[in-house]
């Protein structure tokens, strides 16, 4: 049971956090302005500014997540590839730093480190599931049609 609540309330919300801040910050990088990062559903708790981008916080923060962009300006297929990969890249690199800088003995750390793991490399596999596109597909459709403007310029 304590596996289940530590799982469902603290290492999924961590790693879908750190997953949409990397897509955020990722937008930032290239200067993509109105980034904003949406966790959970339900009732706001909280909102703010940090790093240029808009963090709100809901009620059931343990249930769905995304970023997006308010910018006027649209984001360009290749950014949008880069933006894309911005998430499952984080996890993982997460998951290398916390599996050298914790101890893994505990079931905190280690479900953090594998949950990362999964959630960085499913995202990476290109597929869609009902309406939702993978980080992988994004990408690969986003390259595919940036490709094809180069060849029609």
């Amino acid at each position: 049971m304590l596996f289940i609540i530590v799982l469902l309330f603290i290492v999924v919300p961590m790693t879908v956090f750190l997953h949409e801040v990397g897509h955020g910050l990722v937008a930032r990088v290239m200067k993509i302005d109105g980034v904003e990062v949406v966790i959970g559903t339900g009732p706001m708790l909280v909102s703010f500014q940090f790093g240029g981008i808009h963090f709100q916080f809901h009620a059931i923060y343990f249930f769905g997540a995304y970023t997006t962009n308010l910018s006027a300006h649209e984001v360009s297929e290749w950014q949008r590839g880069l933006i894309s990969l911005g998430g499952p890249l984080v996890n993982v690199g997460v998951a290398i730093l916390a599996y050298l800088l914790l101890d893994m003995n505990h079931m905190i750390s280690e479900l953090f480190v594998l949950f990362n793991v999964w959630v960085g490399l499913v995202n990476l596999i290109p597929y869609k599931l009902l309406k939702r596109e993978s980080d992988g597909l994004i990408f690969i459709k986003s390259m595919y049609k940036e490709i094809r403007l180069i060849k029609t310029k």
